[in-house]
Order: C-alpha cells, then sequence, then structure tokens
C-alpha cells in the first residue's frame, strides 16, 4: 500500500490571504524544510482543495506552488505533475522526446 501524501500549497504574494479565508490558521506552517534544503511556508491541505484552487487561478489570478510528503516524516518534494500540458508532435521531435522514423524501414503490405 502507497503511503499518505500530505499536501502543502506555498502561496505568492495575494494568494496567501485568498488561502487564508479559506483554510484555518492551524494549517499554516512556517519554515518547514524542504528536500533541496530551503525552508518555505506552506498552508497544509487536502489535494480538493488544491483541484479547487487550479480551477480558479487564472480568474482569480493565483500563484502557488504545490508540495508534498509521502507518510509522515518523509521529505516535503515539490509535486512535478501539476501543471503538465500536451505536446505536438513538432515539439515532442524539437525536444527530442520522440525520433524520426526512417519510412523505407518500415515494411510495406503486400497486396
Amino acid at each position: 500500500m502507497p503511503a499518505k501524501k500530505t499536501w502543502y500549497v506555498e502561496a505568492v504574494g495575494h494568494t496567501n490571504e485568498a488561502i487564508a479565508a479559506e483554510l484555518p490558521t492551524e494549517n499554516a506552517h512556517k519554515g518547514v524544510l524542504c528536500q533541496d534544503g530551503v525552508k518555505r511556508d506552506f498552508w497544509e491541505c487536502d489535494y480538493r482543495f488544491i483541484t479547487k484552487l487550479l480551477q480558479s487561478e487564472a480568474a482569480e489570478h493565483l500563484q502557488f506552488k504545490v508540495f508534498y510528503r509521502e507518510g509522515r516524516y518523509g521529505p516535503v518534494k515539490p509535486w512535478p505533475f501539476l501543471r503538465k500540458r500536451r505536446m505536438t508532435l513538432a515539439e515532442a521531435l524539437r525536444k527530442e522526446v520522440v525520433k524520426r522514423s526512417d519510412s523505407s524501414k518500415v515494411p510495406r503490405p503486400m497486396t
């Protein structure tokens, strides 16, 4: 069974006030040491709250980063999958995520 994740939001600017209006003050954590050695101020929340922030991010000009901790004493790490977007074939070729195949080597069906 995978370890339970604890979710944290690092707010920037007026986002902090917007989160403070939604979450109790017990969820505010100051100076939490992260995996990269930097101490950050976080709001602890559940993932539903993060999806709610994402939905209102553009309309309310919210700026935040999402972090998580696996288990009770694991390191706090940034969540890398927050803003993944689809890539076009041209972008994938340019970034060398995929390689162009040589069409002369592809077997053709016999007719």
